[in-house]
């Protein structure tokens, strides 16, 4: 399966590592979180940062600012300012792609699976739980349109996938105000309250308000834990109540702190 350069360097691992080449410095993984934020990259929800797969537009932002931090590392910058220097005649994308080809030689058999994909389908049953109700075709059509999703389009990227997501926890708490622009939609998805949620345990604000006064039940106790900051499955949660969990059972605010005490000393081991 031939590879197009272009989606090889923009696999997470390729394109960190040719970031630090042109940075000439290694690259934490805070400092790259908060690169993903200035490129719009930065989704709370999806594959680890190791597995990401970013857009064309992404990694040439990226790619840009990992060369004007070499240039210019105390210089402020911002989303708009990073895009307007990235379309200059100052920065060179094509060159860094040639460079890339002399120095990095590889086997078009490495990768194996394209992208992954999620289908809208899917993504609009996870809207409809949030929302607590099914989305109807105009308002979800309506959505897809305020995101720019072709309207016969029937699978999306992980990104997108993660967006109409919070689209929907954005409609369950604020019913009657007007979406934020989309770039607002990104920078509200980085908040760390959502950093381990994956679009199965996404919440709303408030869902987690309610949990907090009244507890929840065992089906959505996985949700309670992803908004603390704990990735866990419902599979996982029966392993840890050996035989006490049930899906059915209400969970009290107090024997959700234990749960959470659970969480944390599972994750640190």
């Amino acid at each position: 399966m031939p590879v197009v350069i272009e989606d090889w360097i923009s696999q997470s691992t390729n394109l960190i590592r040719e970031c630090e080449k042109i940075r000439g410095a290694r690259i934490s993984s805070r400092t790259w979180y908060e690169w993903e934020r200035l490129a719009g990259a930065s989704y709370a929800q999806g594959k680890k940062v190791a597995n990401r797969q970013y857009t064309q537009e992404q990694t040439e932002l990226l790619l840009c600012l990992a060369w004007l931090r070499r240039h210019y590392p105390k210089k402020k910058v911002t989303y708009r300012s990073l895009r307007e220097f990235s379309k200059s005649n100052e920065w060179k994308y094509d060159e860094v792609l040639e460079k890339f080809c002399k120095e990095e030689p590889f086997v078009a058999d490495e990768v194996k699976e394209p992208p992954q994909k999620i289908a809208l389908s899917e993504v609009k049953k996870c809207c409809d739980r949030i929302m607590n109700r099914e989305l109807s075709r105009n308002c979800w059509a309506s959505w897809k349109q305020y995101l720019g999703i072709p309207k016969y389009q029937r699978f999306v990227d992980e990104g997108i996938a993660s967006l109409l997501t919070y689209m929907a926890c954005f409609r369950h708490d604020h019913p009657t105000k007007k979406f934020p622009l989309v770039r607002q939609l990104v920078v509200m998805m980085t908040s760390g309250s959502r950093r381990a949620m994956t679009m199965e345990t996404a919440s709303s604000a408030k869902m987690w308000h309610q949990w907090q006064m009244r507890g929840c039940k065992g089906k959505d106790l996985h949700r309670y834990l992803a908004m603390c900051g704990y990735r866990v499955s419902i599979r996982t949660l029966y392993k840890w109540g050996e035989g006490n969990f049930s899906q059915r059972r209400h969970y009290s605010v107090s024997e959700l702190a234990e749960w959470k005490k659970i969480a944390s000393q599972r994750k640190a081991a």
